[in-house]
């Protein structure tokens, strides 16, 4: 039988699977390159180490096993043993918050073997492990950091951008003071000099990692404004210093990221801010409607749209 105590179990469980996500994070800057190799091979691959001997996990990595156990000693660890145990319940939980997956499967079957089929099958394998690997704790404190916000500046680089365009555009129509902040010489410099603690900055950065967005990151850091970052890893460099880190999986088949999974993330954002603003929002983007509607900017009218 399942008790309130076992449930307040599992979650204490969890949350210490997280703290040492966090840890990892929080200590990156300060590690040696092996250490920092180990680091990033624990948070992305968080089955291999629940699951594999330390002897196995260090001739992955080309390290000695005793280097892995005095790594998990210096987190506060009890050795190797407690580190897979913490990882354990980490893919435990990604596990129990997936849907069934045989329909989603049986969707694609008609283009099975083709380069169209692996490409969508692989987008929506993306799109499952992001979904497993998000909080509603994180979503929602990036939400209020949204909404609290005096300005909201939003900045990607490369194919990065079409995600900050189509976050930025659409955010400003539920709440104001939102600029989206491109790789130029003029008015993102200005928009950027004038953040402070007020304001909250959101970097959409994926391998591999545009300077811009890394500099505008480390400015908004030092102005103390709030940072949120969607990434692929919480130890990526904007990720080390994000006061909220959401991470999405952008891998593609082809040469180029999949901006799938991230894209689903800024949309469950968006979504997130509407639902925190009720009626405020709406106004707005009603307003902002009957605005583009007087100028005629859409080929369907309102009532044309179902």
């Amino acid at each position: 039988m399942v008790t309130r105590s076992t449930v307040e179990q599992a979650r204490a469980k969890t949350a210490e699977s997280a703290n040492v996500i966090e840890e990892l994070r929080r200590r990156y800057d300060l590690l040696t390159h092996s250490q920092k190799r180990i680091a990033e091979y624990i948070v992305d691959q968080a089955q291999a180490v629940a699951f594999s001997t330390v002897d196995q996990m260090a001739a992955q990595l080309g390290v000695n096993p005793s280097t892995i156990v005095r790594f998990c000693y210096r987190l506060g660890l009890n050795g190797f043993p407690d580190l897979q145990e913490r990882m354990r319940q980490v893919v435990r939980g990604q596990l129990s918050r997936a849907d069934e997956q045989v329909e989603a499967g049986a969707t694609g079957a008609h283009l099975q073997g083709t380069t169209y089929g692996e490409s969508l099958a692989h987008d929506l394998r993306n799109l499952q492990r992001t979904i497993m690997g998000l909080t509603v704790d994180d979503l929602n404190r990036a939400v209020d950091q949204l909404v609290a916000a005096r300005r909201v500046c939003v900045v990607a680089g490369f194919s990065a951008y079409s995600l900050s365009h189509y976050f930025g555009m659409v955010l400003s129509r539920l709440r104001p003071d939102v600029h989206i902040l491109a790789a130029d010489e003029g008015v993102s410099k200005v928009r950027l000099a004038e953040t402070n603690a007020l304001d909250c900055l959101v970097a959409f950065t994926f391998p591999r990692y545009a300077q811009f967005t890394l500099r505008c990151a480390l400015w908004g850091r030092q102005q103390k404004s709030t940072i949120i970052a969607v990434t692929d890893t919480p130890i990526s460099a904007v990720g080390q210093i994000a006061d909220t880190v959401l991470v999405a999986a952008p891998t593609g088949t082809g040469m180029q990221n999949s901006m799938v999974a991230p894209m689903a993330v800024a949309n469950a954002l968006l979504n997130g801010v509407i639902a925190s603003k009720g009626t405020a929002a709406l106004e707005r983007y009603n307003s902002s409607d009957a605005l583009f509607e007087s100028l005629n900017s859409f080929l369907l009218k309102l009532d044309q749209g179902d």
